[in-house]
């Protein structure tokens, strides 16, 4: 979904824009012109329950002798949000298989061991948001089954001072989806068996 198409469905929503394309008229251009800050506070909703996952590769070479290896993860992926649940493998003889031998300090500071390897980092990545300057032609940084769920939570925000109710009837639907959402992403990540001791 584009910003335009999330912009044309909540203004539609509302009843502002009775035509299926974008247009800023009397009716619809107070609206468009605070879109932006509810726009991103539904993305930022919509990722913490249905995040996009990325990968990150870390090539290590030779041995240092410290031990460990640290790495901010912020500064080698600038969207990272949150390492996901054993997210961390490395490759050994050409396979994947998960690593054991990690520790995570204070949720952004990554420690690996000293060693020659390949490692592949999987994290929940932050929706890159948008400005001012975010053009009508814009993809969203959603996944496609979520961001059909921000022109609800749009409008809901901005029709709160002309019809209380359909905002709030917008934001039960919106909630609603959320938790659809939710659901769906829980059983795709599916159950596996992890050791307490992290040995396998």
């Amino acid at each position: 979904m584009t910003w335009g198409e999330c912009k044309r469905i909540a203004l539609q929503k509302m009843s502002a824009l009775s035509v299926n394309q974008l247009v800023r008229s009397r009716d619809t251009r107070p609206y468009l012109d605070i879109m932006t800050a509810p726009a991103n506070e539904g993305m930022l909703m919509i990722a913490a329950v249905r995040p996009t996952i990325k990968t990150l590769e870390i090539e290590q070479q030779g041995r240092t002798g410290e031990g460990q290896r640290r790495y901010e993860l912020k500064e080698l992926a600038p969207d990272f949000a949150r390492l996901w649940d054993d997210g961390v493998y490395v490759q050994r003889g050409g396979v994947s298989v998960r690593c054991s031998d990690w520790q995570l300090e204070a949720g952004r500071v990554l420690l690996l061991p000293d060693r020659e390897g390949l490692w592949r980092i999987y994290y929940e990545a932050r929706p890159a948001l948008l400005t001012e300057q975010s053009g009508d032609a814009d993809t969203l940084d959603l996944p496609d089954d979520a961001a059909s769920l921000l022109p609800l939570y749009v409008a809901s925000q901005l029709f709160k001072d002309d019809d209380l109710s359909q905002a709030v009837q917008m934001r039960n639907e919106f909630e609603l989806g959320l938790s659809r959402l939710a659901a769906v992403s829980r059983a795709a990540s599916g159950d596996s068996f992890v050791s307490a001791r992290r040995w396998f």
